[in-house]
């Protein structure tokens, strides 16, 4: 059995030619991945091959920017798996990211039925950063995930350098959650 896990991801290129080249490696596993999958579990590779095809068919959503593929440089992909697939598809992302280091992945994946949910920000098959929600309270609802794809997404837009908005993203939020606190110790407060 297993839940299902839903993936969004967002891919950040340099190029429209760069994000339609991820958008295919997207739906290829490598060799690597299936040698290792058929290893694990003692199948045939040939057979291994096709089920990753049918398993990693992530789905491009919409583009994020430019309507125009030609124009566009930024692309949302869907993807939905069982929860025994997990690391298979997390194997995978990390490997197309490594194929196209320049490129910014940022993953976010839920699985509502158990209320869990997060988010993760990877380059050149580097986990950056990352945030778990698993203590929602409404199945299905966010309760602590942060959004930690705002400071990638402005350097991106902006043309800054990868990560140089990080801490003052933190400083921000921080400030916002102090200001959060004082709003409800105000006056006529208890």
């Amino acid at each position: 059995m297993g839940n299902w896990i839903d993936y969004r991801v967002d891919v950040l290129a340099n190029s429209p030619a760069e994000v339609n080249q991820i958008a295919k490696r997207l739906n290829q596993p490598s060799q690597e991945l299936v040698g290792r999958v058929a290893g694990k579990f003692g199948q045939e590779v040939n057979e291994v091959a096709e089920g990753l095809m049918d398993l990693l068919e992530f789905k491009p959503v919409s583009n994020l920017g430019y309507i125009s593929n030609e124009l566009n440089k930024a692309r949302r992909f869907s993807l939905a798996v069982k929860d025994r697939s997990f690391g298979i598809v997390d194997s995978h992302l990390s490997e197309v990211s490594e194929a196209f280091p320049a490129a910014i992945f940022l993953v976010e994946y839920f699985d509502q039925q158990w209320s869990y949910a997060g988010k993760r920000v990877i380059k050149a098959g580097n986990l950056i950063q990352q945030i778990h929600d698993g203590q929602q309270q409404a199945q299905g609802i966010d309760w602590m995930l942060v959004d930690i794809f705002a400071p990638f997404r402005s350097e991106y837009e902006l043309g800054a350098e990868f990560g140089s908005l990080w801490q003052n993203w933190l400083a921000a939020l921080t400030v916002a959650v102090e200001d959060l606190k004082d709003q409800l110790a105000g006056p006529g407060r208890s």
